[in-house]
């Protein structure tokens, strides 16, 4: 199976400079599934923030991207077999020079380097801040505490241990509604950031402590020939209350702010049906065709002879 692009908002081949900006939106729904800790300034809870006299959990973006960077980093070093795709001494967030560095994750999240060398890769990927869907409860808190090795509160002295501490998670049941943005990208960086979304589910702190605590599901795509970017506060402020159904609320806002370039697909009121391109992409990327590895390896390879040449990285 090749895979099919749209002809609407994504570029054909990697450029440094982006003279066009045509834009894909996609329309993410986390669920959390296990308690849930996202900090910040608070070591103990979320930051908050106040919609409609109610609070609501307020996550950086840069939260659950982080999370999925790393999950596209370890398909990278899964799938290459001669260096093509990542530099053998590539490692996150610390890097070299521009050509140990250069790989599909680079190249869709950015990268500024400050090591052996200067130079900067701009995002393409842009990622707002969200907020959990109903109501952050600081009430619920879950109290810790330090165990001896004895396996109990108390030492072997029958001491009892005073190291209590409370967390504040996002419970179960909470949802949040993310829209990524991808500006001046390439069919395969969508295939990318696609990937990373669809299987990466452990997000928040102590993450790999607790495990897999987020379902995300991709309820819908807007494509553009320019900017396709939504504000989840936007959303949240004026179009969708508590009671309100999720499906209505985002095709009301969406139908608000719709520009007439704009093709929106989606499981939501107002949106047509998923075409069968995004079909065949979603399957790859969640890695459910057969022959997802060999789709993703050459989808890639493509990217980074493109990226080589616009960089001057080639051997020639």
């Amino acid at each position: 199976m090749t895979l099919d692009y749209p002809d609407t908002g994504l570029v054909e081949s990697h450029s440094i400079y982006r003279t066009r900006k045509p834009s894909v939106t996609l329309i993410v729904r986390r669920d959390v599934t296990e308690p849930t800790l996202f900090r910040n300034s608070e070591h103990d809870r979320a930051e908050t923030q106040e919609f409609d006299d109610k609070l609501h959990a307020q996550v950086n973006g840069e939260k659950f991207t982080s999370k999925e960077r790393l999950t596209g980093l370890d398909l990278l070093r899964r799938l290459d077999e001669d260096g093509s795709l990542i530099h053998e001494d590539y490692t996150y967030n610390e890097p070299d020079d521009l050509d140990k560095s250069l790989n599909v994750g680079t190249l869709t999240y950015g990268l500024a380097g400050t090591g052996s060398q200067d130079f900067a890769i701009k995002s393409r990927v842009v990622e707002g801040y969200t907020y959990t869907n109903n109501e952050y409860d600081l009430m619920n808190k879950e109290t810790r505490n330090a165990v001896y090795e004895t396996g109990t509160m108390q030492d072997d002295e029958q001491n009892q241990s005073q190291a209590l501490f409370d967390f504040v998670k996002v419970q179960p049941g909470s949802d949040f509604i993310h829209f990524i943005t991808l500006e001046a990208a390439t069919g395969p960086m969508l295939l990318y950031v696609l990937h990373n979304i669809l299987n990466t589910g452990k997000y928040g702190a102590r993450e790999t402590r607790t495990g897999r605590n987020i379902r995300n599901t991709v309820l819908g795509i807007i494509l553009g020939d320019h900017d396709t970017s939504l504000s989840t506060g936007e959303f949240l402020l004026e179009y969708h209350g508590e009671d309100d159904r999720l499906e209505e609320s985002l095709g009301e806002y969406i139908e608000a702010v719709r520009r007439d370039d704009w093709n929106v697909y989606g499981t939501f009121e107002g949106a047509e049906d998923v075409p069968s391109w995004f079909h065949e992409l979603h399957a790859v990327a969640a890695r459910e065709a057969d022959d997802a590895d060999e789709i993703l390896q050459a989808e890639f390879s493509h990217l980074m002879e493109d990226a080589r040449e616009s960089f001057n990285q080639t051997d020639d």
